[in-house]
This record gives C-alpha cells, sequence and structure tokens, in this order.
C-alpha cells in the first residue's frame, strides 16, 4: 500500500482566485506489518502567475520573496508528475487535505489538464476535531498539534516539505490517541467541521 502526505502553499485561501506557490509530498510504502519506508519526496516551488491577487498575510506566512522564486517552474511543468504521485498513491494524508485537493483541481483546470483521479485520505483535522470534543486536545491547528505532540521536525514551518513532515508526525501521535481508529474521506465528500450545538 503506498500512502502519500500532501502540503500546498498558496497566495490565500481562495481556490478560485489564488494560486499554488509550493507542493510538496512523501510517499511511503506500507509492508503488511505496518512498516513505514519512504517511497518519494518531492518538493517544489511554484512561479506565481497572478501575484497581483495574493494576500500579504499569506505571502508573509508561506515566506514568499521575488528573490527565493527566481528560477522557479510554473504550474503546467509539475502538474504531470504531482498528478502521477497522487494517482499511485493508495492513501493521501493531510491537514485540512481538501484545502490543498481543491487548490490542485483548480490548477489543472485553469492548465487545461485533466485532474487527478483523488484517492481516499485521512484528514489529521478532523481526528484532531475528535479530541477537542473530547477535551482531549485544546486546538486541532497543526502549530498546535505540533507543540502539544513535541515534534521536532528541522526546517521553517509553512513550507510545504517540512509541513508534510510535520503533518506525518503528527499524525502518529493523533493515531496513537485514538487507538487507530480513523474516517476516510474522498474529494466529493470530504471532512467538514461539525458545528458544537
Amino acid at each position: 500500500m503506498i500512502l502519500t502526505v500532501l502540503d500546498t502553499e498558496t497566495t490565500g485561501l481562495d481556490s478560485d482566485v489564488h494560486e499554488i506557490i509550493e507542493i510538496a509530498a512523501i510517499s511511503y510504502v506500507l509492508d503488511s506489518e505496518g512498516n513505514r519506508y519512504i517511497l518519494k519526496k518531492f518538493e517544489s516551488k511554484i512561479n506565481p502567475e497572478q501575484l497581483h491577487t495574493a494576500s500579504e498575510r499569506a505571502l508573509e506566512v508561506n515566506g514568499f520573496t521575488i528573490e527565493s522564486w527566481k528560477g522557479s517552474l510554473n504550474a503546467s511543468d509539475i502538474l504531470p508528475d504531482v498528478i502521477s504521485l497522487i494517482e499511485k498513491s493508495d492513501i493521501l494524508v493531510g491537514q485540512n487535505l481538501i484545502f490543498d485537493l481543491r487548490f490542485i483541481n483548480e490548477v489543472c483546470h485553469r492548465n487545461d489538464i485533466e485532474p487527478p483521479e483523488f484517492p481516499p485520505y485521512i484528514d489529521t483535522k478532523s481526528i484532531a476535531d475528535r479530541l477537542v470534543t473530547a477535551q482531549w486536545l485544546q486546538r486541532s491547528s497543526m502549530d498546535y498539534l505540533v507543540e502539544h505532540y513535541g515534534v521536532k521536525v528541522e526546517g521553517r514551518a509553512h513550507t510545504a516539505l517540512v509541513d508534510c513532515e510535520r503533518t506525518m508526525l503528527v499524525f502518529d501521535e493523533l493515531m496513537r490517541d485514538v487507538d487507530q481508529h480513523y474516517e476516510m474521506y474522498t474529494f466529493d465528500e470530504p471532512y467538514r467541521r461539525r458545528r458544537r450545538k
């Protein structure tokens, strides 16, 4: 089985207006005994084509500068690799992953490329939200979860590859706390946080 953790960094929150400026994924092979081995790491900065629509706050969080993105590829150049990686995966993992999947779907449409067939996914936010409801955790944000579980990863948070690494380590901690019980979601039936009454 191939499990892939995926993350994007974007110029804002609206996939109709904003764009992906960085994407990363780590694919793991899971053996029959539950051991996990890295199959592939993928990371790419993406040249923003409509920087004028960007949220200044999003660019600040992502550490975007013109200089550090100089020479980055256009989305159309990296999409074939991204699509291949997604379609070779049996399960995706991510924090509020529908956000990333919708951006990938939209950038495919903008570039006249057929979007990938997204496999089912596990959302770390959905697991954390359950633990918040049970008063086991205070919040379900990735930054809080990293601090709560004492997760250590080298590199700057809110870069796509580091966030993939953080997400996978947090996923392991969450799975221990929920005794391996989780729900699967799909692109068409994503996780939506239930409102408290």
